[in-house]
């Protein structure tokens, strides 16, 4: 990609992020009124849940490596990934993975390798999640989307197109591993619909009419949505402002679902730096 392609799209990455923070905020000034924070042992059960995500994402890595490193190590360096992935510009993420990676003897073509196969299957999978919404609950958002009537057959279109090249290539024939890749992220996914089900149920109760199902599924959309975007760090706003447009289309309410979804990233973050703390310090405790 053309350096100038490359800033423009950054540009256009941080202007998103921008703008959906400051709908956030917006959303959170015209009902201050109706703001009220009581602590719920649903939170820290949120960021527990949310740790068990970083232990599959550190599998994940181990799944795909053929060098062998310690799983204590890729917790720590999956922990300090996520923390880097609020600097702008979401390069550091991967940057700080390759270098502490290579400290343990995973070569640059094997870095490369698994953050593409990472990658690819990461939105593979949450792409199928996010196909079943649209397929299931989420017609009216479809359709509310600029040419939303041409979202599933284009995405067939492109899925096909991608099993065709994989075929015919066998540049991206898929292997057990990367099965069991596609499996674990689904938990991940899974888990995902949980924590804003407990966040529901116990701190804003007033959602009613969402289940489990179109939790998973919609947040999947938004998920990807933040991960697509390029300059946006961690996805922060992107996701959350898709995963209150999905769901406002429903006929939910602006506010709650902001306040949820918001719940939603402070446990993320809670988790992101409890698991950093937890994991320096058993790596530099190790026998």
């Amino acid at each position: 990609m053309r350096p100038a392609i490359k800033k423009i799209l950054n540009g256009l990455g941080t202007l998103a992020t921008l703008a959906s923070v400051f709908y956030l905020l917006a959303t959170l000034a015209r009902n201050a009124d109706r703001i009220d924070f009581a602590f719920s042992p649903a939170l820290p059960a949120a960021a527990a849940l949310f740790c068990l995500t970083h232990g599959i994402q550190a599998v994940i890595i181990a799944a795909l490596l053929d060098t062998r490193v310690p799983y204590r190590n890729l917790l720590r360096i999956n922990s300090a990934a996520q923390i880097y992935k609020y600097l702008p510009g979401n390069i550091a993420h991967f940057f700080s993975r390759w270098m502490q990676l290579g400290r343990h003897g995973v070569k640059s073509p094997e870095n490369a390798r698994l953050i593409v196969f990472e990658t690819l299957l990461l939105v593979v999978t949450y792409l199928l999640f996010g196909c079943v919404f649209f397929m299931t609950c989420g017609r009216e958002f479809a359709q509310a989307l600029p040419g939303g009537r041409l979202v599933l057959p284009a995405v067939a279109v492109c899925a096909a197109a991608g099993v065709w090249a994989a075929v015919k290539k066998r540049a991206l024939a898929l292997q057990a591993r990367h099965l069991a890749v596609i499996a674990l992220y689904s938990c991940s996914a899974l888990l995902f619909g949980v924590i804003l089900c407990i966040l529901n149920t116990y701190m804003v109760p007033a959602i009613n009419g969402i289940g489990f199902a179109q939790y998973t599924a919609g947040f999947a959309v938004a998920y990807l949505a933040g991960f697509v975007v390029p300059g946006s760090p961690g996805g922060i706003g992107i996701r959350e402002v898709v995963f209150v447009e999905i769901f406002r289309q429903a006929g939910h309410d602006v506010f709650l679902l902001t306040k949820l979804i918001i719940l939603f990233r402070l446990a993320a973050i809670g988790a992101e730096l409890l698991m950093y703390c937890l994991t320096t310090v058993a790596v530099r405790n190790r026998p």
